[in-house]
């Protein structure tokens, strides 16, 4: 097929860094975008700017981009943010995905009895702390950074959660887990449990959950067969993925250790499509308000 004669899109306000994971040897595309209009940023921040960390950045550092972007004609618009998309280099892969196999890696608490690879949620974190944060703070040496937040969907939604809980990765000020997936790795309730009776004193951050309306009860889509969207129904009702983000809500509300709590339901989305929606409420919820 023909692509034209056209030219290559350059993003404006972006830049992008290949990094390695000196511990690990793994590869990570590190994506950095800001505010077109910078300099009235700046001032309407104070030279005091929030950034948003987003995992799986392959799939969602454009769509955060021009969020970011769009968001300078809100009538209520304080001045935007910094968004980082951390994601891989080897993207698209060799199907055409925006998802690199090494997520499941990254993004995950432990090793698995079949899939080979996983867990290295601890490592990864490490490593935003350690590499990809000073990088920004490099990068903007003209500004202090404010506010930090990271937002990660399905196995991100799952790191984030663990980010939360656990000492690792360095403290947000906000954590956004879009359908995080709970129900992969049973750990994560265990680590809810001890975050929420432990003594120590933990630092007052906030934490966002959201899920799509149609995980639980998916709406058959044109070309599915009746045996394909019962299959669909019963992963989503083994899965549990609305009762378990809002257990998980529930609990961490009560417990009293965070500084604010919420949690939404967006209607007629499913585990895919709810990526989008709740990245924008995430933008706009640390950024704008």
């Amino acid at each position: 097929m023909s692509t034209g004669s056209g030219t290559p899109i350059t993003l404006p306000s972006a830049t992008q860094h290949d990094l390695t994971n000196s511990v690990t040897g793994l590869n990570y595309r590190v994506q950095i975008s800001w505010p077109i209009n910078w300099i009235r940023t700046k001032q309407l921040r104070d030279s005091k700017i929030p950034v948003l960390y987003i995992l799986d950045g392959n799939a969602l550092f454009l769509t955060a981009s021009e969020i970011l972007w769009r968001s300078a004609s809100n009538s209520f618009y304080h001045g935007g943010g910094i968004v980082v998309g951390v994601g891989y280099q080897d993207i698209p892969t060799q199907t055409g995905s925006l998802f690199s196999s090494q997520r499941n890696t990254d993004l995950t608490l432990r090793e698995h009895d079949v899939y080979a690879g996983l867990g290295g949620a601890d490592a990864f974190l490490e490593f935003i702390e350690r590499e990809v944060r000073p990088l920004v703070r490099r990068q903007f040496e003209d500004v202090e950074i404010g506010k930090e937040a990271i937002f990660g969907h399905s196995f991100g939604g799952l790191c984030v959660l663990h980010a939360l809980f656990s000492k690792k990765g360095g403290a947000f000020d906000a954590y956004f887990a879009a359908s995080p997936s709970v129900w992969w790795d049973v750990k994560i309730v265990d680590e809810a449990e001890d975050f929420c009776s432990g003594e120590e004193k933990k630092p007052k951050c906030s934490l966002h959950i959201s899920y799509g309306g149609f995980e639980a009860k998916p709406k058959r889509v044109h070309s599915e067969s009746e045996i394909e969207l019962e299959e669909r129904q019963k992963r989503c009702v083994e899965r549990k993925m609305g009762a378990n983000a809002v257990a998980m809500e529930k609990k961490l509300r009560e417990s009293g250790k965070l500084k604010d709590v919420s949690i939404v339901e967006f209607e007629q989305e499913d585990h895919g499509t709810v990526a989008t929606s709740a990245l924008l409420r995430a933008l706009s919820t640390f950024l704008d308000h």
